[in-house]
């Protein structure tokens, strides 16, 4: 039998601000991610935009403001990009990138990412209490641990066992 691995292609969910003078969004990705694009060094450096591309148009912080997410993907109506329909006439198609494109093209948006991972690290070693130790009392692996304090994804449930159990602390979670 043959083993395929089968990545989940990543989408655009929201954007959560745009800092148009500084031509950057910030993003939510269908990963969880909250990821920064700095436009102004994809065009520039990456993409190595020039006066006579559609895309230059985004080096303007006021065209570059009105993106919006269609499709999964960030998208502009205002640059003029033009296909070949199958009737042979030019149809004109707002200007998208693929969502895989752009999450390797971003960053961490470190302004928006949870901290769970070091807010349970300090209350760890404020506790005096080792990685293996935690992980006895609560039912888990130093593994489990290791990858809790590094910001990997968790089950709200056996979060909840680590802190509890492992800290002996309350779990209490908001949403602002």
């Amino acid at each position: 039998m043959e083993n395929k691995t089968y990545k989940r292609l990543v989408k655009i969910l929201k954007i959560n601000r745009i800092e148009k003078n500084k031509l950057k969004l910030s993003v939510l990705f269908s990963n969880g991610e909250d990821r920064i694009l700095d436009f102004n060094e994809i065009l520039k450096n990456n993409w190595k935009v020039t006066k006579s591309e559609p895309d230059y148009k985004l080096l303007i912080p006021s065209e570059f403001a009105k993106v919006k997410v269609a499709n999964h993907t960030l998208s502009w109506d205002n640059v003029d990009v033009f296909m070949t329909g199958m009737n042979g006439k030019k149809i004109k198609v707002p200007f998208e990138v693929g969502a895989d494109t752009l999450y390797n093209l971003s960053t961490a948006d470190d302004r928006l990412s949870l901290k769970i991972g070091q807010l349970f690290k300090t209350a760890r070693l404020s506790a005096n209490l080792s990685q293996n130790q935690v992980a006895e009392l609560s039912g888990t692996s130093r593994t489990y641990i290791t990858k809790l304090e590094n910001g990997h994804d968790m089950e709200i449930m056996t979060l909840k066992k680590i802190v509890e159990a492992g800290l002996n602390k309350h779990l209490s979670i908001s949403i602002d």
